[in-house]
């Protein structure tokens, strides 16, 4: 019965991981249309957003998959033949648990690992793409907007594939503004991403409110985002490794996000552990409620309620954590608390309601 758990979980994965990945692939379109990105890529950026939104999925998913086949075994009076032949809610519920500890295995081993190479690889790509991809396609006569703090404007290309009457303006990290006009320059590559070779031409920078003019010969402008590939770069939580989140750096980024990062490292430990207490909470209502045809779906009901409300405490408490550090013991007992007690009335023997027999037929 795990493998059909198992197996139904996995086909809920994949349509409710696709739904996701769909959604989030439309902020690529542009990447696609008007920067000139091959569209084979899509489906590579696509295999990047998927292990973020598989940690979230999955236990939705086995959830979904063991209250589908209990509900099945229930109808087709499969589980009062099992009880019959003397199996408890324990050895009953066994299955199940068992699929929702394997699923619990892997969203640790998406959320702790893949999700933060793939999140790494993902910013690394678009940055590249959105450069690289983007200067080649530079429109003369237009200003073009090669990534949001970068714009090139050239009169005109030339048959060698030269770009003449260029100016080119960019904000720095720290606050400088920097324009650049040059007679002519040149697209090239490099290890670090592309650049532009300029001849003959100014750079003005204005800097805390003073202007800088500076006249040269050949001048080297990179167009790939000037932090990308250095080791201070600030890492958004969702790229970082669990040790990077729980222990931050003293660097002004982690001191600013202290809260944030911290509490980003505890909800990477605990919402794998969703997927037992959903399943666990599900169970004891499917085997410890009697079961009536008339109002089969009323247990179906009550299990979707306890894992959407537990899912909603955890998505507060998450939230919430990052300003109230004090909240983060509380996101461990929301899980571990449910599933504790759904363990105990699983083990606890069935107890059943005595009939009481009419007088008139104990004097029979």
């Amino acid at each position: 019965m795990t493998g059909q758990i198992l197996t139904v979980a996995i086909v809920a994965s994949v349509i409710l991981c696709a739904a996701v990945v769909l959604q989030q692939t439309v902020r690529f379109i542009d990447l696609i249309v008007n920067r000139g990105l091959p569209a084979g890529d899509l489906a590579y950026l696509s295999v990047l957003i998927t292990p973020r939104v598989l940690a979230v999925v999955l236990p939705v998913a086995v959830f979904g998959a063991t209250i589908f086949t209990y509900h099945r075994m229930q109808v087709g009076s499969e589980l009062v033949i099992l009880r019959s032949a003397g199996m408890n809610s324990f050895r009953l519920a066994k299955p199940g648990l068992i699929a929702a500890l394997i699923c619990t295995a892997f969203s640790y081993f998406f959320s702790l690992y893949l999700m933060p190479v793939s999140s790494q690889e993902l910013r690394s790509y678009i940055s590249t793409a959105r450069s690289e991809i983007g200067s080649v396609l530079i429109k003369e006569g237009q200003f073009n907007a090669i990534r949001e703090n970068l714009t090139v404007y050239a009169r005109q290309r030339a048959e060698n594939g030269d770009l003449i009457g260029l100016v080119i303006h960019s904000e720095q990290s720290n606050g400088d503004q920097v324009t650049v006009i040059a007679e002519r320059g040149a697209v090239v590559d490099s290890p670090t991403g592309a650049r532009i070779l300029l001849a003959n031409g100014r750079q003005q920078t204005l800097s805390r409110n003073e202007l800088h003019d500076i006249e040269f010969e050949e001048y080297v402008f990179d167009l790939v985002e000037e932090e990308q590939g250095t080791s201070d770069l600030w890492q958004e939580p969702r790229e970082r490794f669990l040790p990077e989140l729980l222990f931050p750096s003293n660097s002004p980024g982690d001191l600013a996000y202290r809260g944030k990062l911290i509490a980003e490292g505890h909800n990477r430990l605990v919402q794998p552990l969703l997927a037992i207490a959903y399943v666990a909470a599900g169970l004891v209502i499917f085997l410890k409620t009697e079961f009536s045809r008339q109002s089969s779906v009323k247990p179906i009901l009550t299990a979707i309620a306890i894992m959407v409300g537990l899912l909603v405490i955890n998505l507060g408490l998450s939230s919430s954590a990052s300003k109230y550090p004090f909240l983060i013991p509380m996101m461990y007992v929301m899980v571990i608390l449910p599933s504790a007690v759904a363990f105990y009335l699983l083990a606890r023997p069935q107890q059943y309601k005595r009939r009481t027999v009419p007088p008139e037929m104990q004097e029979a």
